[in-house]
């Protein structure tokens, strides 16, 4: 498996592996991750600036992580987040400490220079900026 597909698959096994409640920041309209973890009994929301994309069955709520409505994301273990943009991180960051999640991240490799070490245990370069 290579590529694009291998990244979101290998992110879904790691979360998979240590997460119960979940939630992807900035999904888009792109939802394999999502998917599998959906398939995999974790519980899973999707929130993203956009609408949500017509044909999912995986929750998915229009929220912006810069000005959050924080009662979706309590309850939750993780919050990830998939390529983000540079500017989504500050605020996400200060979502997770506010209702004690986690925050993992994948970049596309080039933004951010002052991020975490990347995680053990990940076929991929995931980074934690929170760990509760």
């Amino acid at each position: 498996m290579s590529g694009y597909k291998y990244i979101e698959t290998a992110i879904a096994r790691f979360i998979a592996g240590r997460y119960r409640s979940v939630i992807e920041a900035g999904a888009g309209t792109n939802l394999h991750t999502a998917n599998l973890l959906f398939r995999s009994g974790i519980l899973i929301r999707c929130v993203d600036i956009i609408d949500p994309p017509v044909n999912s069955w995986i929750p998915y709520v229009k929220d912006d992580v810069s000005n959050p409505e924080p009662g979706l994301y309590q309850g939750c273990d993780c919050i990830y987040a998939i390529r983000p943009v540079e500017e989504m991180i500050p605020p996400l960051i200060r979502l997770a400490h506010y209702v004690h999640a986690d925050l993992v991240v994948y970049h596309l490799g080039f933004e951010g220079a002052d991020r975490p070490a990347p995680l053990p245990g990940c076929e991929v370069p995931l980074h934690i900026y929170v760990k509760n």
